[in-house]
């Protein structure tokens, strides 16, 4: 599984033009996902800490990840986080870089700097999993619960279904799930406050997509959710809008 593998959402649902075929690039099998992959990141970060100069290792570890960023297929940016890998982008040109640095110890220190940045990265990619395509749209419905700490009713209302229905997808014990429209539906939403969560509020969230916004012409992100093919549109415009906060 590659490093990059999960910035490579499963589903192709969302986006009509997506081929059911994207490529994923192989590589080394201990890098297999997000969570794995920060805990290595901290790990070798640490071990950096404690030494006085970069080890062969690491900077074949840097040389690695670069090779496989720069060998992602092109058809994959229909299914990349476009912020994720942006920062994971700037993260390695930055260590590639710094290996270069001729003063050793400023040169730990910058790569120091650009593991960490890079370690965040796989770290909201492991928080973000729940909305992934192996968990099922009644898992996505209870996480978008938890993450946008709103009223229930409200949430039911932004899904465009009554409160009870909404109440039967998150319960455990109720098999009711939501299926077609819905379940698209609940994933675009839950891909949205996955980038939206990191500069607002749940309920803020909630209100960019309840306003109107000018990038769609006046009309609501809410109203944008009942076209299929607004999917990519809307995520685009969720990813700016955490680009812009974080610079």
């Amino acid at each position: 599984m590659s490093a990059l593998a999960p910035f490579l959402e499963p589903d192709a649902a969302w986006h009509p033009s997506m081929p059911q075929d994207m490529p994923v690039v192989e590589g080394p099998p201990w890098l297999s996902d997000s969570a794995s992959m920060e805990r290595e990141i901290a790990h070798r970060n640490m071990l950096l800490a404690g030494s006085e100069e970069i080890s062969d290792d690491l900077h074949f570890f840097i040389d690695e990840l670069a090779d496989q960023l720069i060998d992602l297929p092109e058809t994959a940016s229909l299914r990349v986080d476009p912020y994720l890998l942006m920062a994971a982008q700037r993260a390695l040109l930055g260590s590639l870089r710094a290996l270069n640095i001729e003063d050793g110890s400023l040169a730990r220190e910058q790569i120091r700097i650009r593991l960490e940045q890079l370690r965040q990265v796989y770290r909201d990619l492991a928080e973000g999993e729940a909305v992934y395509e192996d968990r099922s749209a009644k898992q996505v419905a209870a996480w978008l619960v938890d993450v946008l700490d709103v009223p229930q009713t409200r949430l039911a209302d932004l899904l465009g279904v009554s409160p009870r229905t909404f109440q039967r997808w998150i319960s455990e014990k109720d098999a009711v799930a939501p299926e077609g429209e819905d379940a698209r539906r609940i994933r675009v939403v839950a891909r949205i406050a996955n980038h939206l969560r990191h500069v607002l509020t749940g309920p803020g969230v909630v209100q960019w997509l309840e306003r109107p916004n000018r990038e769609l012409q006046g009309a609501r992100p809410l109203d944008a959710l009942e076209d299929p093919t607004a999917a990519a549109q809307l995520m685009t415009l969720a990813a700016s809008a955490r680009s812009h906060s974080a610079a």
